[in-house]
């Protein structure tokens, strides 16, 4: 690493890390699914509240 520091400005002070890190992940999802999802539920918590209403007369 003695040798980067010659010719970069800002040297790295620490490595990269593995990317095989288990405990970590990302769903990759479109717009459209990510808006139907968001529509299920808005539907559901409808129904639900819905029948709690129903229910408490």
């Amino acid at each position: 690493m003695d040798h980067v520091r010659q010719y970069r400005k800002y040297p790295r002070t620490h490595t990269r890390q593995h990317e095989t890190n288990d405990s970590e992940y990302t769903i990759s999802m479109g717009a459209a699914a990510a808006a139907g999802i968001l529509a299920l539920a808005f539907v559901k918590g409808m129904f639900w509240g819905y029948m709690l209403k129903r229910k408490l007369r």
